[in-house]
């Protein structure tokens, strides 16, 4: 039963992840249309460390290591409720597609860390911007 509530926590903990990725593209892409731009360095900062770690995991083809925990989790408490592949794509298969391509992930996370990198480089947090002048 631990097993079982550790691997739970552990998609809860993917959830906000996944969360906080698409709220920083979104606060990222709003800064870009908007003149106020969203300037929490340090949550500017580990967003672009996240989209860049994320999309090198896709391009490399491995799994996020907390899709791995919960799998060692499962498989402890219950063989039969592990998956093969991806987080996401084993969570969105089961609630909107019944197969999805791998490539319907890969291809807005890169668009996304580009443009997260480009927006990051043309308009740096302040207090970043002070550390380079």
């Amino acid at each position: 039963m631990l097993y079982r509530i550790l691997a739970d926590l552990i998609v809860t903990i993917h959830f906000a992840w996944i969360l906080f990725m698409l709220t920083g593209f979104i606060l990222t892409l709003r800064g870009f249309f908007h003149r106020e731009f969203f300037e929490k360095w340090l949550f500017r900062v580990m967003h672009l460390i996240g989209v860049i770690y994320v999309n090198l995991l896709g391009l490399m083809g491995k799994f996020c290591p907390l899709t791995l925990w919960e799998n060692i989790l499962r498989e402890k408490h219950n063989p039969s409720l592990t998956y093969p592949g991806s987080f996401i794509i084993h969570y969105v298969e089961k609630l909107v597609y019944p197969e999805v391509n791998p490539w319907i992930i890969y291809i807005p996370t890169i668009f996304i860390t580009v443009f997260t990198i480009i927006i990051f480089i043309l308009r740096p947090p302040a207090k970043i911007k002070k550390l380079f002048k």
